[in-house]
């Protein structure tokens, strides 16, 4: 065997040296084009999903400050002040100054007859002067409380006058219908909110670092704020229905990341569009690109040095070992596994072949004969494992559904009731949104069970189950509480919504016709979750208590708790 010709261009050592470094090279620059396309998708996603986030916690902000200060516009026109005082008299003076001191971005409050005459106010406009007199525009249409005064309205608008920096006045204003106790219409009591807080919300939300910029923008496109960007920046298309955020052209030029959210208490119909340069969006995805390209590069110059200085050593006895390996492949099973120098290793693999080979032939019938009977045996135990697998599965689901349903009129139980209950105070616990339950208990229905037998006592609960069912709102968890009690939670849901929704249970169920029985009704207990419940029984509790008082008070009847 000619040794020298190893160390010849075609030799193994340069070979195997060009080999590994081609392939680890191929292997980097393929890892790094899907690394790169997987960091992009994921950087992007992450940069909109945190994008999202904040669009949505200031049009979150905006909304609730726009309810705030409209419920207590409304609270605030039906206070007694304003049912029975004189319309021009300081009682009602001295209280719209106490409003607009309790809120520093009230600019101006007053109120005003049937004929839009300012009877009183806290200033910005003179006493008896009409408000129809002034120049507050939007879109060629007076203030909305000009028009229609029987509903209590708001609409952002400019006045006129102008800041130090050129930018005028800006408002939201806010209204609402005065009545006096007979219901009578007596005027309107009208406010004008400084825009101020609005870019106040938007500020204290967007970080000062990266780029990011927040923009408002009215149903027509139009931008709001900031003023500088009025006139100047065109708001893009509203996103498409369940797309977040979006990484593209801006209308008049430039490559964004932007996020939107909207704002729509009483029909503003407000945008709130947070964009971010692409380049600024995307920097630590570039940073990141640059690092790996410099450690792929360095990675590859290392790992080639070393495959060929290991080449070197190991050509020689490999290059025997494979002239051996060859003469075997060729039908000389009785060549020698042995080799001239070369490291220990090598010296222990030559062995180890020798061995193996050995070892191979004499039994390489017995290995075929038993992977054969294995592959049978594998199969069959596959199947049995799959089958028992399925009918477990499926034991699992039944035992679980039947562990929160109740048999007799298919609703949830106690159990699911309970879990639910638990996750819905949780939630009232993060959201401060609060929820509503109701309890419901069937008037004496020991009588039937006593005068019809317990099987119409059954159908009397499965009709009045499905009254509940049918009535209750899509969002609503109906649940068999106990024997003929049945609970209702309501989420999202205060005192009113859920005294509504009791009285048309309790109304459906006296003019429903029962089986084998006719006539019967029901007695129902509300109660809203408070701050003071620390658990949900203490919210159940309030409301069983509220549907003994409905019993003790006649039955047939709704009472809410009075907590």
């Amino acid at each position: 065997m000619n040794r020298h010709r190893f160390a010849l261009p075609g030799s193994f050592r340069l070979r195997l040296a060009a080999l590994f470094g081609g392939l680890f090279l191929a292997s980097a620059l393929l890892a790094g084009l899907y690394l790169d396309q997987v960091l992009s998708d994921r950087v992007l996603k992450d940069q909109g999903e945190a994008m999202d986030s904040l669009t949505g916690s200031i049009a979150q902000a905006i909304e609730s400050n726009l309810r705030e200060r409209r419920r207590e516009v409304i609270l605030l026109a039906q206070s007694p002040a304003y049912v029975h005082a004189p319309l021009d008299g300081d009682e009602l003076r001295q209280s719209l100054e106490r409003t607009k001191q309790a809120y520093r971005y009230y600019a101006w409050i007053g109120v005003a007859d049937t004929n839009g005459k300012v009877l009183s106010s806290t200033g910005g406009m003179l006493l008896g002067q009409s408000v129809a007199q002034r120049p507050w525009f939007i879109r060629g249409q007076h203030a909305p409380f000009v028009g229609d005064i029987h509903q209590a309205v708001l609409l952002a608008k400019l006045l006129p006058s102008a800041k130090p920096q050129g930018e005028p006045l800006r408002f939201v204003d806010f209204a609402s219908p005065l009545y006096d106790s007979s219901g009578k219409l007596r005027g309107v009591l009208a406010t004008h909110a400084l825009w101020d807080w609005v870019e106040e919300i938007i500020h204290s939300r967007l970080p000062a670092k990266g780029g990011l910029e927040a923009f408002i923008v009215d149903r027509e496109s139009n931008i709001l704020s900031p003023f500088e960007a009025v006139g100047r920046v065109r708001a893009p298309a509203p996103l498409p229905a369940g797309q977040t955020f979006r990484l593209g052209a801006w209308p008049g030029g430039g490559d964004y990341l932007y996020s939107e959210a909207w704002a729509q208490h009483a029909g503003v119909g407000w945008r709130i569009i947070v964009r971010q340069p692409r380049q600024q969006a995307l920097a630590a995805l570039n940073q990141l690109r640059g690092a790996l390209l410099l450690l792929g590069l360095a990675a590859s110059f290392l790992l080639m040095a070393a495959v060929y200085r290991l080449a070197t050593s190991f050509s020689r006895p490999l290059e025997e070992l494979a002239d051996i390996a060859e003469r075997i492949g060729r039908g000389e099973e009785g060549a020698v596994w042995e080799i001239c120098g070369g490291a220990q290793e090598l010296r222990q693999l030559s062995e180890s072949m020798r061995n193996m080979t050995s070892a191979l032939l004499a039994r390489k019938q017995q290995l075929a004969d038993i992977n054969a009977s294995l592959e049978g045996v594998v199969a069959e135990r596959t199947n049995e494992l799959r089958e028992a697998n399925r009918l477990l599965v499926a034991k699992a689901t039944q035992l679980a559904k039947l562990a929160r349903n109740d048999a007799l009129t298919g609703l949830n139980n106690r159990m699911a009731a309970n879990e639910q209950l638990q996750d819905e105070h949780q939630r009232y616990g993060r959201s401060g949104e609060p929820y509503a339950v109701l309890l419901l208990d069937i008037d004496h229905f020991k009588r039937v069970n006593d005068c019809c037998g317990h099987d119409a006592g059954d159908r009397v609960l499965a009709h009045i189950a499905a009254i509940i069912r049918h009535a209750a709102r899509g969002t609503d968890f109906v649940a068999r509480y106990g024997g003929e009690e049945f609970l209702l939670l309501l989420p999202a849901t205060d005192a009113g919504g859920a005294a509504v929704l009791a009285e048309k249970i309790r109304a459906a169920v006296e003019q429903s016709q029962t089986p084998d029985v006719g006539r019967i009704t029901a007695s129902i207990g509300l109660a809203v979750a408070g701050r003071a419940d620390a658990q949900p029984e203490d919210v159940v509790k309030r409301a069983d208590q509220a549907l003994y008082q409905a019993k003790a008070g006649g039955r047939n009847r709704v009472k809410a708790s009075a907590g």
